[in-house]
């Protein structure tokens, strides 16, 4: 009998444990979150695009940049940067496909 009552209070214990633990978890996630931060990680750099080029669109991921430009003489190009340094990676030059030829007697 004392071995049931010495379970009984072992388990007991726990069982408050284990509340106490679900409790202070809860209470911890439901916390207000922390704000992000406005500061972009890596340094501040300067990116340089070729003189009299337009900016069109761009797109960020975490550690680069792609700029879609439109240069002086008309072509377009896709210029992707580090975020973090500035450094000028890659330039792509993108040009139209032509559409493909509509067969006659069929609508496009």
């Amino acid at each position: 009998m004392k071995a049931l009552k010495a379970l009984v209070i072992g388990m007991g214990v726990l069982i408050f444990a284990g509340l106490v633990v679900v409790v202070v978890t809860i209470a911890n996630r439901s916390g207000s979150p922390k704000p992000p931060t406005a500061e972009p990680k890596g340094g501040s750099g300067t990116l340089e695009i070729p003189a009299g080029a337009t900016v069109l669109e761009s797109d960020l991921d975490s550690a680069r940049v792609a700029l879609r430009l439109r240069l002086s003489d008309g072509t377009m190009v896709l210029s992707i940067h580090d975020l973090a340094t500035g450094k000028h990676l890659s330039t792509l030059p993108i040009a139209a496909r032509p559409a493909p030829p509509v067969a006659p007697g069929r609508r496009p």
